[in-house]
């Protein structure tokens, strides 16, 4: 829950925190943890405008079935704030982020899961009297999440004025990080495109909505729907799903198009830190630290790929040791 009033003596410059950081073209919102600050800095009467060792230690008390990550995520705010404090000559304690020990593992599908998964959708059909079904979407989503590393977010809010299939594009707007990016797309996914924009427009219902994926009646897909139905096909398919949270995931297919991409651009004998820098690009990864998970994941599925990524610097990605005997679970998240 959030607050649009702010009343301690920290409250104006929370204020204009928020109008910074939206100036830098983030999401920022009038967020609890924001709220949590004016409060504690209430309840301590603080006196000047400043964050104090006390405050923000009270402040980064791990609350009662808080993860480590929400933790981390709430502490971040509050260094944010400091920073922005001390930029405006108010000096202010930074606190360190907590660490957060990822034990999530993206599940890879093999290129002849996906064909599998390709085949499934395309055979499925509505049952008699559920036509208004949302398994209409899955055949495309699906396809489009693996050819193009589309979030599954961004591919759910597409719309009509987004696709450009002329020029066999798609522009995806306000992203993850605030901004727009443009993705290509395969001449053959923009004709699946195109057949389903074709089949969706036969329906009156469905013109009324202006989001790509809809059913018959006009209703946009949700990740929910989704979620469900990307369960359904796994099953057909064969594919084992440890439960909901375990995986795999709706959003493992952009990690798999992450991987198979890496390996198809080694296979291709591309520069390896080339490609690296390609696909952080396109997947719009802030830094090359966000898409070096997918280098360690792609080389224990293609081992040949290992010599090639140890002729780059080890700054930018480790060595990577195998041992038929060791854990091999240490990966980090992308």
């Amino acid at each position: 829950m959030s607050k649009k009033n702010y009343y301690s003596i920290l409250g104006p410059h929370i204020v204009k925190f928020i109008v910074f950081k939206h100036g830098l073209g983030y999401k920022y919102k009038d967020t609890w943890a924001l709220s949590f600050l004016d409060d504690l800095a209430q309840e301590m009467d603080l006196s000047e405008v400043t964050i104090t060792k006390e405050l923000a230690d009270q402040y980064g008390i791990k609350r009662p079935n808080e993860s480590d990550k929400t933790l981390s995520n709430r502490v971040q705010i509050i260094s944010q704030f400091s920073k922005y404090l001390c930029n405006m000559g108010l000096p202010s304690f930074v606190p360190k982020l907590p660490r957060v020990k990822s034990t999530f593992t993206p599940y890879i599908f093999t290129r002849e899961q996906i064909r599998t998964i390709f085949m499934v959708c395309d055979e499925l059909e509505p049952a008699l009297g559920h036509q208004n079904s949302f398994l209409v979407t899955m055949p495309l989503l699906i396809r489009l999440l693996y050819g193009t590393g589309l979030r599954v977010s961004e591919a759910l809010n597409l719309t009509f004025n987004d696709v450009d299939l002329i020029n066999e594009c798609l522009t995806l707007r306000n992203c993850k990080n605030g901004k727009d990016r443009i993705v290509l797309m395969a001449g053959s996914l923009a004709g699946v495109m195109e057949e389903y924009i074709a089949y969706r427009n036969r329906y009156a219902s469905s013109r009324k909505e202006d989001r790509i994926f809809v059913r018959r009646d006009g209703v946009a897909l949700n990740l929910f729907a989704a979620y469900k139905w990307f369960r359904k096909i796994l099953y057909i398919a064969g594919i084992s799903h440890g439960g909901r949270g375990h995986g795999p995931r709706l959003q493992d297919v952009r990690h798999c198009f992450a991987c198979h991409s890496l390996a198809s651009m080694a296979e291709s004998e591309m520069d390896m830190y080339n490609a690296l820098l390609l696909l952080s690009t396109y997947l719009g990864h802030q830094s090359l630290e966000a898409t070096e998970g997918y280098v360690r994941m792609t080389a224990e599925l293609y081992p040949d790929l290992i010599k090639k990524a140890s002729a780059l610097s080890a700054d930018v990605f480790p060595m990577i040791y195998t041992n038929t005997d060791a854990d091999e679970t240490n990966r980090s998240r992308p």
